[in-house]
């Protein structure tokens, strides 16, 4: 089969299978007209996904919004506020890595951060700049925004056809238009091939005369708050396409038990990648990473962090370290653990997620 022919084949039977399984997410069709309000909606999710699982985020991302309902809300929040609103989603740091992007954006792009903190009004020299950046280069220049995260508000916030690969659209791309990843779990194309491929697919999704009538349908009633296509379907757009990869490799072609027998791309014989030819997955040996043995189970440093964190956030007046010990290890012993708890509390220090008052540890309050 050419590869055009596979490439129309395979966006066909994505949009196909998408129209029927598309999944409801907060973080999609968002009910707003304002670009700057839609696009930080993105970015939290983005960020939130990351390193948690999409059903966590469905509650949690709802959590913090309330909290923090507007850009500028997150931009003047204090690191223990946002790290307060965190709560369950683990990886702390991404928290503070959120709120500084929100506010290098506020500062370059939109008013000053300093009148959203007071709640003051905007003077003259403080007018709306350009609004939420759109571009590559402003969004990957912004600390804490690599390329995916920028192509991904690009697709989902303002519907900008922007190749991207995450986990899931590098395995369905991969498998489709490659063959199977090897047993070890890596791929035979890099990143830089996938993309030029994702490139190709991604022109033939949205740019087909299919595509084109839906998203024409789909404009006429883009001024109402939450617009639908007339027959009902998701339009043929840059955001559902990569809604839709997304979907498709949660649900169908996943990491390690791929649904064949449900798979309308082998069904097709579209995909490279087989049930036949697919690896089986090795053994593989875990990545050593600091921790130590805590009751008899060795606990990585990364998991005690969190401890430590959610030990702070239960105690608003803070923790001497021996309390703080006491809470996150079993087995805690002054003697035997005081320097470990040290350097990983040093470490928090350095991050800003905790600081030490007079010998006790709070969730830090300021940068």
């Amino acid at each position: 089969m050419r590869k055009n022919e596979r490439i129309q084949s395979f966006v066909e039977e994505i949009w196909h299978w998408y129209a029927v399984h598309k999944r409801p997410l907060p973080w999609r069709d968002i009910p707003v007209t304002d670009d700057t309000e839609r696009a930080y909606r993105i970015l939290v999710s983005e960020v939130m996904l990351q390193q948690t699982q999409v059903e966590r985020v469905a509650v949690l991302y709802c959590r913090f919004l309330q909290r923090f309902p507007t850009l500028g809300s997150l931009a003047a929040a204090s690191n223990r506020d946002v790290i307060l609103a965190w709560r369950g989603m683990g990886y702390n740091a991404r928290a503070l890595r959120l709120r500084d992007a929100a506010r290098r954006i506020v500062d370059s792009f939109l008013v000053s951060r300093f009148s959203l903190r007071g709640g003051k009004r905007k003077t003259n020299n403080e007018q709306t700049k350009n609004g939420f950046p759109r571009s590559m280069e402003e969004l990957t220049a912004i600390p804490g925004i690599g390329h995916y995260t920028a192509a991904a508000i690009r697709n989902f916030a303002f519907n900008i056809p922007t190749p991207c690969i995450d986990t899931n659209i590098r395995r369905i791309l991969h498998r489709t238009f490659v063959g199977p990843e090897n047993a070890d779990g890596t791929w035979e194309k890099d990143d830089k091939y996938v993309l030029r491929i994702a490139a190709e697919v991604l022109d033939a999704a949205v740019t087909s005369r299919v595509a084109r009538d839906s998203l024409a349908r789909f404009s006429m009633r883009s001024q109402t708050s939450n617009p639908q296509p007339a027959n009902g379907q998701p339009p043929r757009d840059a955001a559902n396409w990569h809604a839709a990869l997304m979907d498709f490799g949660s649900i169908v072609q996943t990491k390690r038990n791929p649904q064949w027998d449900i798979c309308p791309l082998t069904a097709r014989g579209l995909m490279k990648a087989t049930i036949i030819n697919f690896p089986r997955s090795e053994v593989r040996i875990p990545k050593s990473e600091p921790g130590r043995h805590i009751a008899g189970r060795f606990i990585p440093n990364r998991i005690v962090r969190g401890r430590i964190v959610e030990a702070l956030r239960e105690a608003p007046s803070g923790l001497l370290p021996d309390a703080l010990g006491k809470r996150i290890a079993a087995d805690w012993s002054p003697a035997a653990h005081r320097s470990w708890l040290a350097a990983i509390l040093a470490k928090l220090r350095k991050e800003a997620l905790v600081e030490e008052q007079a010998g006790v540890y709070v969730l830090r309050s300021e940068p």
